[in-house]
């Protein structure tokens, strides 16, 4: 299990392009590290000390697949971010995400999808489905393709 949240983009742009527009639209700092990754950083809003934020990059956890059983609905989404709190604490990383989550989803760049750690599905979005919160322990890979097939369906589109 990841000790980081994860937020998913259907975009066809280049990582750098996602980054600058994510920046522009709720009010993060976008920086090049020292290998050249592309990061995204803000004050933490639900607590005083630390930051939030990672690294955008291509989904490099996408391991697509035409075997129903090894499905994933995080394989259709193009962009990954990589997020995390400095402060080390999982429950504010999590309600930062959920934040920043909500408020990617009024800003309606590109469907997405959050999820704690890289097995618990927590929400999506789409243009047309809007938002769906899932309940607790929803998995993102097939075992629970029926709470978010609408999502992956509108996708292939």
């Amino acid at each position: 299990m990841s000790t980081l949240e994860h937020i998913f983009f259907h975009a066809a742009e280049e990582p750098k392009a996602v980054a600058d527009r994510i920046a522009s639209a709720i009010g993060l700092r976008a920086s090049i590290g020292p290998e050249g990754g592309i990061y995204l950083s803000r004050p933490a809003q639900c607590s005083p000390d630390g930051e939030v934020g990672g690294e955008v990059a291509r989904n490099y956890l996408a391991y697509p697949s035409d075997v129903p059983e090894e499905q994933s609905l995080l394989d259709a989404y193009e962009i990954l971010w990589d997020f995390g709190y400095t402060g080390r604490d999982r429950d504010v990383q999590l309600r930062e995400a959920r934040r920043v989550f909500e408020q990617l989803s009024a800003a309606r760049l590109w469907p997405a999808v959050l999820v704690a750690g890289l097995d618990t599905l927590i929400a999506a979005w789409d243009p047309d489905l809007g938002s769906t919160w899932f309940p607790s322990g929803t998995s993102p890979d097939a075992v629970d393709r029926d709470a978010w097939q609408a999502y992956l369906a509108r996708l292939r589109h």
